[in-house]
C-alpha cells in the first residue's frame, strides 16, 4: 500500500507540443548516458546510517516546457482508502538543462507541484520523502514504507511521483543503496539481489508505483524455482523460520497458478516484514501489488517452533488470497477500477469482486491440495463465518444495495472495516452459490473456475473493466449454467 515519482505536463496543449519536439529534435545528438527516448528514469538513492530519508530524482531525456505538474499519490490500488503520502515530501527542486535552478510551488490543496513559468525548459526533479516521519503518522503497518538500523523496506507509491501527462511513458529505475547492503527491486523480473545497487524497468508508472523495493542487512532472501518463478524476502524483528515461511509461500503460489491455469508474469515476489508492534499500529492487514506482495505482520505472525497448530492454514490462505489478486483484479476488473486515480480515492463498484471472488478463488485453489472431508468442512466453515459479518452487520449496511456498498467501501474499507467485511463476504458468498450450482449441475465436470478463467481471457481480449451483466454472461456462457439470478439477489440488497 505505498508509492513513488514522475513527469506529466498540466494540459492537453503541451503533450501535444512535446510530442512534437519528440518528432523534430535530433536524437542522434542526444548524450548517450541519457535514458532512451520517451523514457522517464528515475533513481532512488539512499545512505543508511541514521538518515530517515530516501532521495528521489526523476529525469526525461528531452527538456520538457514549463509549467508542468508533480503529482504524488494519495491513494494505492487495493488501499480504499486516503494516504497522503505528500506529507511526507520534502525539498522538492527542478532544474533547467544547464543545471539551473527552477521554482516549485506546492499546491494548498491537492499533492501537486506546480514547476516553472512559461517557456522554461525542465530536465529533472529532485526530492526526498521522510520515510520516519511517514511510518509515524501513518498507522496501518501495510500502508508505509520502513526504515530500521539493518532494513529499508519502500513501497513505490509512497515515495515515486509523477510528472501529470508522462504517466504512460516507459520507466527505467536505478535503486542506490550502502555498497554492501543487498537490495531488490520487484521490478527485476528475475529478482535479482546485488550488493549496493538494483535496477529494473516497467511499461509505465502506474506499475514503477505498484512495485516495492528493499534492501539491508536484515534481509534474507530466498528464490524458489516453479511455473512462476519465487522470490521470497524476509525482515523479521523476532524468531522465523525463513525456509519453513518460504516454502509456505512456494506451495500457495503453485496451488494459485494452477487454479487459474496461466503464467502471466515470469516472477512473484513476497515481501514478509515481521515487525515488533508499536503503540497505536495496526498490523492486521496486507497488501497485493502487480507481481508481488507486502505482507506487515506483528512478530506473532512468525512461521516458527511456536506457532499454532492452525497457523499453517492460515499463512497459506492469506498468502494465496493476496497471490490470487494478481490475477483478480489485476487482470480482470470492473468499473472504476481502472485507470487508477492516484490523486483521489477512486469509486470503485465492484470490490465485492474484487475482494470477495478474489478471496475465493485463494481459498479454492488452496482447498484443492488437501484430502475432501478437510476440504469441505474447511470451506462450510468459511462460509459460516462469512455468513456471521452479514448477520451481525448494522440494518443500515444489511440494506445497502451491492454498488452503494461498494462505492462506500472505496474509502472505507479497513479504517471503518465493517464496510469491508460486508463487501467481500457479500462477494464471497455470491461466488460459492455460484459454484455450487455449476458443480452440482454439471456433476462437478464444471466449476467456477472455468468461469475465472474464461473472465480473463475475456479481459485479455478486450482490455476493459467488464459491465456486471457482461461479466454474468461470460460465466453463464463458460460453464453452461445461468447464474443470472443469484447475481441478481447479491447485487440487490439480501437483506430487504
Amino acid at each position: 500500500m505505498l508509492r513513488q515519482k514522475r513527469w506529466e505536463t498540466q494540459r492537453p496543449i503541451r503533450v501535444f507540443l512535446f510530442a512534437v519536439f519528440l518528432m523534430f529534435c535530433d536524437r542522434g545528438k542526444l548524450c548517450a548516458a541519457q535514458p532512451p527516448t520517451g523514457t522517464v528514469a528515475y533513481e532512488l538513492h539512499y545512505e543508511a546510517g541514521n538518515d530517515s530519508r530516501v532521495s528521489v530524482r526523476i529525469s526525461v531525456q528531452s527538456p520538457v516546457t514549463a509549467p508542468i505538474s508533480f503529482v504524488i499519490p494519495r491513494s494505492y490500488p487495493g488501499g480504499y482508502s486516503f494516504v497522503p503520502y505528500d506529507d511526507f515530501v520534502e525539498d522538492v527542486s527542478a532544474f533547467s538543462p544547464a543545471g539551473q535552478s527552477i521554482e516549485c510551488k506546492k499546491e494548498e490543496d491537492g499533492p501537486r507541484w506546480t514547476i516553472g513559468k512559461a517557456s522554461e525548459k525542465i530536465s529533472w526533479i529532485e526530492y526526498r520523502v521522510n520515510v520516519g516521519r511517514m511510518e509515524d503518522g501513518i498507522r496501518e503497518a501495510v500502508e508505509s514504507s520502513k526504515i530500521r538500523k539493518n532494513y529499508a523496506g519502500l513501497l513505490g507509491y509512497s515515495v515515486f511521483g509523477y510528472i501529470d501527462g508522462l504517466k504512460q511513458s516507459p520507466v527505467t529505475l536505478q535503486v542506490d543503496g550502502p555498497g554492501d547492503w543487498p537490495v531488490l527491486s520487484t521490478l527485476n523480473s528475475q529478482a535479482r539481489v546485488s550488493n549496493g545497487l538494483a535496477k529494473g524497468n516497467a511499461d509505465n508508472y502506474d506499475i514503477l508505483a505498484d512495485s516495492q523495493v528493499v534492501m539491508g542487512p536484515g534481509l534474507q532472501v530466498r528464490n524458489l524455482p516453479g511455473k512462476i518463478g519465487l522470490t521470497v524476502a524476509i525482515y523479521s524483528e523476532g524468531d522465523e523460520d525463513v525456509e519453513a515461511e518460504s516454502r509456505l509461500a512456494r506451495e500457495a503460489l503453485d496451488r494459485v497458478q494452477e487454479y487459474f491455469g496461466d503464467t502471466p508474469f515470469a516472477n512473484y515476489t513476497v515481501v514478509l516484514e515481521l515487525l515488533q508492534p508499536r503503540e497505536g499500529h495496526n498490523y492486521n492487514f496486507s497488501q497485493e501489488h502487480d507481481t508481488s506482495g507486502t505482507f506487515s505482520l506483528s512478530v506473532d505472525g512468525a512461521t516458527n517452533s511456536h506457532s499454532p497448530e492452525n497457523h499453517r492454514y492460515l499463512a497459506l490462505f492469506n498468502y494465496a488470497h493476496h497471490m490470487a489478486h494478481s490475477w483478480v483484479p489485476k487482470r480482470v476488473w470492473g468499473s472504476g477500477y481502472r485507470p487508477f486515480n492516484w490523486e483521489l480515492t477512486p469509486v470503485i463498484e465492484t470490490i465485492w469482486f474484487n475482494e470477495g471472488f478474489g478471496r475465493y478463488a485463494g481459498m479454492q485453489a488452496v482447498l484443492a491440495g488437501m484430502p475432501e472431508s478437510e476440504r469441505k468442512a474447511r470451506r462450510e466453515r468459511s462460509i459460516t463465518r462469512t455468513r456471521g459479518f452479514l448477520d451481525e452487520a448494522p440494518l443500515f449496511i444489511k440494506q445497502m444495495p451491492l454498488t452503494l456498498l461498494s462505492q462506500e467501501a472505496s474509502f472505507f474499507y479497513s479504517k471503518d472495516f465493517r464496510t469491508g467485511m460486508n463487501i467481500f463476504g457479500r462477494g464471497f458468498l455470491m461466488a460459492a452459490e455460484m459454484d455450487d450450482r455449476i458443480q452440482a449441475r454439471t456433476q462437478g465436470k464444471k466449476s467456477l473456475r472455468d468461469g475465472f478463467r474464461a473472465l480473463l481471457t475475456w479481459n485479455a481480449q478486450n482490455q476493459r473493466a467488464f459491465q456486471v451483466d457482461e461479466m454474468t454472461k461470460v460465466i453463464s456462457d463458460s460453464t453452461g449454467v445461468d447464474i443470472r439470478d443469484i447475481v441478481t439477489h447479491w447485487m440487490d440488497a439480501p437483506s430487504r
